[in-house]
């Protein structure tokens, strides 16, 4: 089965399960890429010498590709720039708010993790596990993202449970 909706389709239904981490600014997808504006000043519990830093900075601008899917993890190639300049040493403290946001919604933190790896950093969402938690029978057997539509190919297995 193939499964697909938009990124803003998608950002719709995560406001119906609460609110966006409150330093997302915006959130659009373009040719394969989805950019999300960033406020870091509102990064919660950062290191005050990156809250000055962050103010004089201003935006992080993020892009982010799925790079692929293995194991279940889909793999996501992450940029991040303040004023044009690399600024990937935030990942780190880009990922505790997401981390929050999935504990607010019941999930939990480790879904979402930020690994070295010999291409640059990549951020890696347990998309499987993630649909086990919620659901059984389903199987994730591709991601990709195409203009502005997230694909998902996915197989059933019964019995289904929702």
């Amino acid at each position: 089965m193939r499964l697909q909706a938009t990124v803003g389709e998608l950002v719709a239904l995560a406001e119906a399960g609460g609110p966006l981490p409150e330093l997302v600014r915006s959130v659009r997808a373009a040719d394969g890429v989805v950019h999300v504006e960033l406020d870091p000043t509102l990064i919660p519990d950062a290191p005050s010498l990156l809250r000055w830093a962050a103010a004089a900075a201003g935006t992080v601008s993020v892009a982010v590709r799925v790079e692929g899917l293995r194991g279940g993890e889909a793999v996501l190639d992450v940029e991040a720039h303040v004023r044009g300049l690399p600024a990937h040493k935030l990942l780190p403290y880009l990922i505790g708010p997401v981390r929050s946001a999935l504990r607010a919604r019941g999930l939990p933190e480790h879904l979402v993790d930020v690994r070295r790896e010999e291409a640059g950093p990549r951020v890696v969402v347990a998309v499987q596990e993630a649909l086990n938690l919620k659901t059984t029978g389903i199987h994730l057997a591709a991601l990709t993202l195409q203009d502005d539509t997230l694909q998902a190919t996915v197989t059933l297995t019964p019995p289904l449970t929702f």
